[in-house]
């Protein structure tokens, strides 16, 4: 057994389930899951080598994407009350934002490509105005 550390503010919390790092059975990139609390904003920013892909275990989440040279922003709807699960790509450059828009907690699972470096965070500020 191992423990994993929880890091976590007023928004909820989020633990790094699976690093490349651990050394375990060859595994590339980082899962993590998060929890964000009604009527609460995650993310804000992107990062510029990492790709990830995103599902909701648990809630309802409103999330936008946009590339940061563009100004579209795409908006996607992810509703864990379905017979089936939506998943997401967000792929490097494109800034992410995630909105709990129901009234229970929402539970985020998340693979990266890339492990997150705590003393070097390829996570750039960015705020989706929509």
């Amino acid at each position: 057994m191992k423990q994993i550390p929880k890091h976590g503010d007023d928004r909820g919390f989020l633990i790094e389930f699976l690093r490349e790092d651990d050394n375990f059975l060859n595994f590339k990139g980082q899962i993590y899951a998060s929890t964000i609390a009604p009527d609460t904003i995650r993310g804000n920013h992107y990062h510029n080598d990492k790709t990830e892909v995103f599902t909701v275990m648990k809630g309802v989440l409103k999330v936008l994407v946009q590339h940061i040279e563009s100004k579209e922003i795409k908006e996607y709807i992810l509703d864990s009350s379905g017979k089936e699960l939506d998943r997401i790509v967000v792929e490097p450059k494109y800034a992410h934002t995630f909105i709990n828009i129901g009234t229970e907690e929402v539970v985020l699972l998340a693979w990266g490509d890339h492990i997150h470096d705590h003393s070097g965070p390829d996570q750039h500020e960015f705020i989706i105005k929509n």
